[in-house]
């Protein structure tokens, strides 16, 4: 009889271990995501990393993905953020409005140190490109693009 009780114990315990796993599967499929990258860059490219940002899964997300030139130090960051459940929006504050090919609208901000384009992206995303050089400490002077140029980079990730 105690054989058939602790068989019984063991199996309640295996089955009551799975059915815990249901909740972190659900939040595996929730981080699933597509990211198209961008192919031609305003600059050369030499160097790439990315960096995934999910120190807690049900309140941000965060994808980075740094293109960078080794010798000009330039460097452009697409980063892709969504707040579970808040979704965040761009603010138009000091931001120029512009256009991409599929008619959603950006806002383009320069400082004296950086560029950059926003914009709301699929699935509860705020997308963005962010330029600068070296690491941000810089201001851009000749090595500032065009606007058009990060509309280019927005409307290859679209």
């Amino acid at each position: 009889m105690k054989k058939i009780s602790f068989a019984v114990l063991i199996l309640l315990f295996l089955i009551c271990g799975c059915s815990g796993n249901n909740d972190s599967r659900e939040k595996s499929k929730q981080m699933n995501y597509d990211f198209k990258e961008p192919v031609t860059f305003p600059f050369e490219v030499n160097a790439i990393h990315t960096e995934i940002a999910i120190d807690n899964p049900d309140v941000l997300q965060q994808f980075i993905f740094h293109y960078k030139n080794i010798q000009t130090t330039q460097e452009l960051k697409y980063i892709l953020s969504k707040v579970i459940d808040q979704p965040e929006k761009v603010s138009e504050v000091n931001k120029q409005t512009v256009h991409l090919e599929n008619g959603k609208q950006a806002f383009y901000e320069v400082g004296e140190s950086s560029q950059s384009i926003w914009w709301e992206s699929e699935n509860g995303f705020l997308a963005r490109f962010v330029y600068y050089i070296n690491g941000n400490k810089n201001q851009l002077g000749d090595l500032k693009i065009d606007v058009s140029e990060l509309i280019k980079l927005a409307n290859q990730v679209q």
